[in-house]
């Protein structure tokens, strides 16, 4: 079994929990560093030390987000190793880095670029922010494709795999359960936003404050955002229609 190993990231908040884990895989005579995290000089010394001057084969990135992506260009120059992620690294691609193989699987969804990363022969996955190890992943228009992101899961549930080691939060010893867990939630929020809709007619805002409830100001945004990519969906079924900025459930 390959040695896995994390730093967290010091960006903690409501959107990245402790902060963004960046993982250190041992392979060998060398490491693949997978998701590098925010351009944070504090970051950087903190994997330095834990690296202890092991070298890197490969740096590897989940998404582009902010807190997952600026800190490799920096950090793989100087260890003098390459940054891989989509669109250069494809589905199914396999990177060999030391005496391992990880394959890239594109799992869309929480971003339009988002690539887990499989150790087939441990069952082991990287999911960046496709699932956490607690509470769900955002999933927000206009990026966001809760549709991509349902196909996401079903692929990720077809491994079977044994351990997932998420973008935040610890990792997950219980993979089909919590791969059960957030599918199970996304389509929990799907049927409650399509059962409003059917209450009455409103706008993305109005829909949102039915849906979840009173949220202070930063989690309303996102919340709507959130209720937004879920109504493309049911647009896309058919089961919603768009008026101007009203939202009304299909005849």
């Amino acid at each position: 079994m390959s040695v896995v190993s994390r730093v967290v990231a010091p960006n903690p908040g409501p959107y990245t929990g402790p902060g963004t884990n960046t993982w250190i895989v041992d392979a060998g005579p060398v490491v693949a560093v997978i998701d590098p995290g925010p351009d944070d000089d504090r970051h950087l010394e903190a994997l330095q030390r834990r690296l202890a001057g092991r070298t890197v084969g490969v740096v590897l990135v989940t998404h582009s987000h902010p807190d997952h992506l600026p800190l490799a260009e920096r950090f793989a120059a100087l260890h003098r190793a390459s940054v891989r992620r989509y669109p250069e690294l494809g589905d199914n691609d396999v990177v060999r880095v030391g005496n391992l193989n990880l394959t890239a699987l594109y799992t869309p969804g929480h971003s339009a670029d988002h690539l887990s990363f499989l150790i087939p022969e441990e069952g082991a996955v990287f999911t960046g922010d496709l699932i956490l190890g607690q509470g769900s992943s955002m999933v927000t228009y206009p990026e966001g494709d809760v549709a991509a992101y349902l196909l996401s899961l079903d692929r990720l549930a077809a491994l079977r795999p044994r351990i997932l080691y998420p973008g935040h939060w610890d990792p997950v010893a219980a993979a089909i359960g919590k791969i059960d867990e957030y599918r199970r939630h996304r389509l929990e929020r799907e049927a409650q936003v399509l059962t409003e809709i059917r209450r009455g007619r409103g706008t993305a805002s109005d829909l949102t404050s039915r849906v979840y409830g009173e949220l202070d100001e930063k989690l309303m945004a996102a919340a709507v955002m959130t209720l937004r990519a879920h109504l493309r969906k049911l647009i896309d079924d058919g089961a919603v229609r768009e008026r101007g900025e009203v939202y009304e459930a299909a005849p």
